[in-house]
């Protein structure tokens, strides 16, 4: 079964830049399928900030989940979209890979003050080539290169 968002359910959504062109501008959970992608539908987080569209691929808040983990465990993704989590190697490739994309990263330093980092092309390889990271493009934001 194929979740939609918008106004016509006909139409599934590739990615959070699909729901916000659909109309949903908050925040959330959606379903997507890229347009590579194998396997059936799955739910991503979509932040709407910065023109909205921003497919979240891992978000850390406060150390709850455990990151030091092996090979098997980045490729499917593991936490919970709520809160810390990686979304998984196999969708973030599928899903750099179905089009021209941006990363952006948002952080926040320890008074709290938030700061980000933005590329204006990302993509990865496929498990073949370890996820290697094929394309980064050009940097802005308020974070700085040596904060990265």
């Amino acid at each position: 079964m194929e979740t939609t968002t918008g106004d016509d359910p006909s139409i599934v959504m590739k990615d959070c830049l699909d729901v916000f062109n659909a109309g949903d501008t908050t925040d959330g959970i959606y379903t997507i399928k890229p347009t590579n992608w194998n396997g059936d539908s799955f739910d991503v987080f979509c932040n709407m900030t910065d023109g909205g569209g921003w497919t979240v691929f891992q978000r850390r808040v406060d150390g709850s989940v455990d990151f030091y983990r092996n090979w098997q465990s980045y490729k499917e993704g593991f936490g919970e979209l709520d809160h810390e989590f990686w979304l998984g190697n196999d969708k973030l490739y599928d899903l750099t890979n179905q089009g021209d994309y941006q990363l952006r990263i948002d952080m926040v330093n320890k008074d709290g003050a938030p700061y980000y980092a933005k590329f204006d092309f990302f993509r990865i390889n496929d498990e073949s080539d370890n996820y290697r990271l094929s394309g980064l493009g050009t940097y802005s934001g308020t974070a700085g290169l040596s904060k990265l």
